[in-house]
């Protein structure tokens, strides 16, 4: 059955489908025609919407076509799942995820085992980019920080490609530490690094907090140390699809046993372990120069009162290596579970 549409010519195009999508004219059920020039499906429009569409182009005009009809995505996950779970079983259900370029890392609670592929291709029907879906398996496990998953749909895939701040990363599903929520962080500290500041990029990972401040800083150089072998393969392999091999330099090593190499050498040190970081405060602390520097530490920690036991894990910290130090700011970086978060505490210190 024929419907109306607004056909402009290509150059056009982009600025009559804003103005379209704007008042809500778009015909979103069909599919626009692409020829020579573009017919986008709309509703009915008014004389005077009409009149402003000639104002981007003169060579608009309406026209009655046969448009192809669109297959609508479900608004959501739950959305896609409706009728293929119990009420009580999409109660349960997560709708945040962790996306990696393609692939997406869900958490699928013991309550609904044996759905998980369901649950996997109902998130692909619902997001159109996502081609890969693994679920969370477990914590974080080992000196080398594995993220357990395991593959429920989709395309089976040996890395993801994530894409932040202008940089691409790959990461070995399932083998390293890669956490997409600390992407604002990384943004954040690259800001505050001077030029010619040289920087400890400590539990690197796969690279994302040296490779980002190569790119967004202007920073004289980073050794990013870890201590898990094929993150360090995927940092190598990183830091040259992002083309920073003059500025980040990978080490494969413990940072409690390269502290005699590199102590007192760095401007600023940067310590995103997951968890029991404090057991490394003093180490990184030691990385940094005798004249000054700034530490910037993370930790998980009661949602209430925060910023009392790290602060204290720094003033001891500091006190054991007879360092002075002033504490630049804190902030909450993210939910972790109902009753603790993750938390930055920037401060410097010198001897």
């Amino acid at each position: 059955m024929p419907s109306s549409g607004v056909k402009v010519e290509r150059k056009s195009a982009q600025k009559v489908h804003l103005f379209l999508l704007e008042n809500a004219l778009l015909e979103k059920s069909l599919k626009p025609i692409k020829n020579d020039e573009i017919i986008f499906p709309v509703r009915e429009i008014s004389q005077k919407q009409l009149v402003l569409l000639k104002k981007i182009s003169k060579s608009i005009s309406i026209v009655s076509m046969n448009f192809e009809t669109r297959e609508l995505l479900p608004k959501n996950m739950k959305d896609a799942l409706s009728g293929k779970l119990s009420n009580e079983e999409l109660s349960l259900v997560q709708s945040s995820y962790d996306s990696l370029g393609d692939v997406a890392i869900v958490e699928i609670p013991e309550e609904l085992k044996g759905k998980e592929k369901v649950i996997g291709n109902a998130l692909m029907d619902s997001r159109n980019a996502i081609k890969s879906v693994y679920m969370k398996t477990g914590a974080h496990t080992g000196v080398f920080r594995r993220e357990p998953v395991k593959y429920i749909a989709g395309e089976k895939r040996k890395y993801a490609f994530y894409k932040e701040h202008g940089c691409t990363f790959r990461i070995s599903l399932g083998k390293v530490f890669f956490s997409p929520r600390l992407s604002t962080e990384r943004a954040r500290i690259a800001s505050k690094i001077k030029k010619g500041e040289f920087v400890a990029a400590l539990f690197a990972g796969v690279g994302p907090f040296p490779i980002v401040f190569a790119k967004k800083s202007k920073m004289e150089k980073a050794i990013a140390i870890e201590l898990n072998p094929v993150a360090v393969a995927d940092m190598k392999e990183n830091i040259k699809l992002n083309k920073v091999e003059a500025k980040v330099e990978p080490v494969l090593g413990d940072v409690k046993k390269l502290v005699k190499k590199y102590k007192e050498k760095f401007d600023r040190a940067v310590m995103p372990l997951p968890k029991s970081s404090e057991d490394f405060l003093e180490d990184a602390i030691l990385y940094i120069k005798p004249s000054g520097g700034t530490v910037h530490f993370y930790q998980f920690t009661s949602r209430e009162n925060p910023y009392v036991v790290p602060l204290l894990q720094i003033k001891k910290a500091c006190e054991n290596l007879k360092r002075k130090f002033r504490v630049v700011s804190k902030r909450k970086v993210r939910e972790y579970a109902p009753d603790i978060i993750q938390v930055v505490i920037d401060f410097r210190v010198w001897s």
